[in-house]
Order: C-alpha cells, then structure tokens, then sequence
C-alpha cells in the first residue's frame, strides 16, 4: 500500500513520452516535497503538543506551498515545480529558524537542502544551480546578520530546547540520507532501464545482423580490412567460418581486381556522399561467380570510422535482365525488318503502278494510276521513317513532311506553275496509329493543290503548318490559289481524294474545317 501510494506520488504529472532524465528529475521533485510535506505534518503535531502556536502557522503556510508545488507538477510546470519547492524549503528553514534561534541548531537543516538543486537540475543547468546555491548562502547569511532574532521569536525551556535540537539534528540527517538515497535510487534505476534498453536493442541488432538475406561486412575505414561478417556473406561465399574472412580485403572477393580509374570513383563517392553503389561480379571459395549488388556506407562506432558493406545476391535479376534485354532486341530487329519489308513490297508495288501508267493511253486513265501511285508511296514512306526511328512507334513528321513534297513534286514535274513549301513542323512527333492516315491525307491535300489551286497561274505556294499541345495534333495545309467553296465539298464529296480525306479524319476521331480566303486552307485536328 505504502509503495503504491508511494510512486503514485513520485508520478504525478509525469508522462509516458518524458525522456528519461527529466523523468528522473520530476519524480526526485515529487519525492522529496513528500518528504518534506510528511516532515511538516510531523512537526505541527509536535508543536500543538508543545503549545508553539507561531511555529504552528509556519509548518501550515510551509504545507499549501508544498501543495501548490504538486500543483505545477501536476499541470506539468516542471520548472516552476522545481524553482518553487526550493525557493519554499529555504523560506520554510528561514523561519524556523527565526523561531527558535540558533540554539536549536535548526539552521543545519541547510546543509542537505542546498545540495538539493545539484540533485533536481541537469548540470548543464548551470544558472538555475549556481542562482540557487547563492540564495541558499544568502538566507543563512541573513540569519547571522539578523543574529536569529524577529518578532515571532519563541523563548523555550532549557529542557524543551534539547530536545528540540536533538529532532532537528535527527531530521537533518534524516533528509541528508533521503537526498542522497533518492538520487542514487533514480539514478540506478534509470541506469538499469537504459542497460537494459541497449542489451535489447543489442540483441535485436545482432538478430537483425545475423539474419539479414544480405551478405553483410564491417569493415576497418584505415586498414580497409574485414573485421565482421554474418552468417549470409559465409553461405554467399561458401566460406567454412567466419574467421577465413578476417584481415583480407573487401576486393579480395572480386573476380576481377577493380582498375585504377574505378577505384578513384568509388572513393570519390565514398569522400563525397559517404556513400557508393554498384554491381560487381564476384567469385566463391569454391570458384563460383555470382553478380552482387554492392552497397557501402561510411559509419562511424565511437570514434572509430568503418565501412558498413552490403551485398544482395542479383544473380537471377541479372540474368533475367540480360533475357528481357535480348528478346526485346529481337523484337526491335524482327519490327524493323517487318517495316523495311513493308515499305519494299509498297514500293514494288507503286513501281508496278508506275510500268503499268506507261502502257495507258488515256490520260484521265494513266492520271488515275498515279495518283493511286502517291498514295501507295505515301504509306511506305510512313515505314521507312519507322524503320529509321529508334522506337519504332514515333515519326518525325516533319521530315515526313519534307520527304512526301519532294516525290509529289516530281510525280507533278509537268506542271506549268512554279510551287513553293513552307513548312513548319519542327519537333512534332507523330504515332504509328496517326502516322498512316495523317501521310494519306496530307498527301490528297497537296495533290489536289497541284491539280486544282494554280490553274491558269505561273507561281503559287503551299503552306504546312503541324503544331502539338498536350495530347492535340493540328495541321493547317494552306495554298494562296485560285480557291473554291472548299466547306460545301467537304460536306458532299464530288471526288475520290475528298471522300477519302473525309473518311481518314473520322478514322482518327479528328475534325476538319476549310475557308476560302485568298486561296484555300484546311485545319485538321485529333486527339492522340
């Protein structure tokens, strides 16, 4: 019961959260103003039996100051606490002492309570303990300059004060004791927990350690030798003991012996970040080569520094990498090859196209030819710069573009008007599910350009314009001909190229708006 009630005492406003050496301070404080609060009770007991009516009203004030220390405490005013249950010790001494005088040797009841803030403040608290002390030394000076004398001065019998002095010696030492037995309890105690603390987290380090699925070194950062491992780096290695490890060196376990050049960067690293990463292609014991994935840190042990080196065995991943590695370039080469035929057969074809336009004498016949003819070209084109791309899904539209006018204008050569190009696509990049029907269209647009815009005129230009924000592709195709009612074609298709154009923008989801407005110009947009 009394140790219960006890540390509930010893507790108050303490929390789970306070660090361990203010915690040992805040239960000290609870303590010792117990101890003094259970002495003050003592002795006004004592004093009633005595009919020492002043000393009475000072024990009484001494006790609701004593209370409202335990109040701060309680509201976690730890440093008023502390301040507080000192200031109210010193002014509690001081009184009695005035009460009695110095025959009653009361006054050496200042001996324990000014040591008592070497025991409630941290020594780095130096201002608090050294204002402290000096207001200890301070109050029992002002007892010899007051030469123990006040007005509530209490004349005792020779026989009363004796044994007034001998309960006053026995409290001083009483306290003396107390002081001294609660600092070493707290401070064991607290000692004892922390022991207990680092041998458990010693234990879970070493657990931590022993059963990592990583090969795991220490290092000696000055000998650059080996100077512990875990049980995963002996397996790893085939090693037979730990020990065949020791005073050998980290690149020992190399197959190869790192060069110069790469021994410079990891120790850059090393100086500069603390910290390298790498793969290294190790051997066993028995001659086996495994790729490791090696990390090291610079860490420092008390005042020592090492290398803490981690290697995680990426033998598989490896493997499986160079597997992904290979079949995607499989891959990459059987697509090229597949473009690259894609454009040849197109090519033989448009060549075929272009044999068979010879033996036709109709022209409107042999026109036709050719124009099928640009189409064909203009989708093996798509191929060729697919095949010429490094990702085989992207072209660049802009080169597209440059390519198509150059063999629209030579499938064009007879033209009496002089056409030039504007072109402005630059880094616009097109996908291989837009690419094919953008080609076809765009080249309708200048076909139909050559073939209609420029009647009867001896120079024109054509503009091409690709702009891409976001996910949105635009093309402006734009000629400064003759023009014609360009929106109500598109609404009623009167030729093969319209209609096409018309169905390869609902192909993409585009939409397609035309004006007529010195000469003719197309805008059509999509979502990639």
């Amino acid at each position: 019961m009394f140790k219960k009630s006890w540390n509930t005492i010893s507790n108050i406003g303490l929390q789970h959260t306070t660090g361990t050496s203010v915690a040992k301070r805040i239960k000290l404080t609870n303590q010792l103003v117990a101890l003094s609060s259970a002495f003050t009770l003592l002795y006004i007991f004592v004093f009633l039996f005595w009919d020492l009516n002043n000393a009475v009203k000072v024990e009484i004030a001494a006790i609701a100051t004593y209370l409202a220390v335990f109040l701060s405490a309680w509201m976690r005013l730890y440093q008023l606490a502390r301040f507080l249950f000192i200031v109210a010790l010193y002014t509690h001494l001081f009184a009695l002492c005035l009460c009695f005088g110095e025959a009653s040797q009361i006054h050496l009841l200042f001996i324990p309570a000014a040591a008592i803030p070497l025991v409630l403040f941290d020594l780095r608290e130096v201002r608090s303990i050294f204002f402290l002390v000096v207001l200890a030394i301070a109050t029992f000076s002002m007892l010899y300059l007051l030469n123990f004398s006040s007005s509530f001065y209490v004349e005792l019998p020779q026989a009363l004060q004796i044994k007034m002095r001998v309960a006053f010696n026995i409290t001083a030492i009483i306290g003396e004791v107390a002081v001294i037995y609660s600092f070493v309890a707290n401070f064991e105690r607290s000692a004892r927990k922390l022991d207990e603390s680092n041998e458990l987290l010693q234990q879970q380090l070493q657990a931590i350690f022993e059963n990592s699925y990583d090969a795991l070194f220490l290092v000696d950062w000055k000998k650059r030798k080996i100077i512990k491992v875990n049980q995963r780096a002996v397996e790893l290695f085939e090693m037979d003991s730990p020990d065949e490890f020791y005073e050998s060196y980290g690149i020992d376990l190399h197959k190869e012996t790192p060069d110069e050049p790469e021994m410079e960067m990891m120790r850059n690293a090393l100086n500069t970040k603390g910290l390298y990463e790498g793969e290294v292609l190790y051997k066993t014991k028995t001659g086996k080569e495994f790729w490791g994935a090696l990390a090291i840190k610079l860490v420092t042990i008390g005042t020592e520094r090492y290398q803490s080196v981690r290697v995680t065995d990426i033998t598989v991943e490896k493997k499986a990498k160079a597997h992904v590695e290979a079949s995607l370039h499989e891959k990459e080469i059987l697509l090229s090859e597949i473009h690259h035929r894609v454009k040849n057969n197109m090519a033989v074809i448009s060549g075929l196209l272009g044999l068979q336009s010879g033996y036709v004498e109709d022209e409107r016949s042999r026109l036709l030819f050719e124009e099928s003819r640009n189409r064909i070209h203009s989708m093996a084109l798509i191929h060729d710069k697919l095949y010429q791309h490094e990702t085989f899904a992207r072209i660049d539209f802009n080169a597209y573009c440059n390519d198509l006018i150059n063999y629209i204008r030579t499938s064009y050569n007879n033209t009496t008007a002089k056409i030039t190009y504007s072109i402005t696509c630059n880094d616009v990049m097109v996908d291989i599910k837009n690419a094919v029907p953008c080609g076809l269209i765009l080249n309708e647009l200048i076909s139909n350009a050559y073939k209609h815009a420029f009647s009867g005129r001896t120079e024109g230009e054509i503009k091409i314009v690709c702009t891409k924000m976001g996910g949105k592709f635009t093309m402006m195709v734009s000629d400064n001909g003759i023009g014609f009612n360009a929106e109500e074609v598109i609404e009623q298709p009167v030729s093969l190229g319209l209609t096409l154009i018309t169905a390869l923008v609902a192909q993409v989801n585009g939409t397609m708006k035309a004006t007529n407005k010195n000469g003719t110009t197309y805008y059509i947009s999509f979502e990639e």
